[in-house]
């Protein structure tokens, strides 16, 4: 099939399409006419990137992780993809970890604004400038 129906197929730009296939990551034949020419296997591909990519994987991981897939073992798919899967379940914890603090001090923030009180004459220090405690290496 041509590019135009893998697009409308599949959601995916040609400009993407063209992409993913400079990078080894798809692939399809060219025609006598100079067309690219794809196979349905292209849809199985476009579906592991997208849910590679959802993941947080890099281009080069996915392209290796497909050409492990193609020319490897589960084992070895496994095998590269378990490592790389646990990091990005570390970086997400980690982030998760400082979403949380962060959540706390605006919820503190929050609650030291909420209490200050009306008043018409200069702002305090302490209703303008909300003070929480940091962790000593924010400061």
């Amino acid at each position: 099939m041509r590019i135009s129906e893998v697009v409308q197929r599949s959601g995916v730009p040609a400009t993407t399409l063209r992409y993913y296939e400079a990078l080894g990551l798809v692939s399809s034949r060219r025609s006598a006419n100079g067309y690219r020419d794809y196979d349905e296997a292209v849809f199985e591909q476009l579906g592991f990137i997208a849910s590679a990519k959802a993941l947080r994987l890099e281009l080069p991981q996915i392209a290796e992780l497909l050409r492990l897939s193609r020319e490897g073992t589960c084992t070895q798919v496994k095998q590269r993809l378990h490592p790389v899967l646990v990091a990005e379940l570390k970086r997400v914890e980690a982030a998760l970890e400082a979403l949380a603090l962060l959540r706390g001090q605006l919820v503190e923030a929050v609650e030291q604004v909420a209490g200050c009180p009306d008043s018409e004459s200069a702002c305090r220090s302490e209703c303008a400038l909300v003070v929480l405690q940091r962790p000593a290496s924010v400061i």
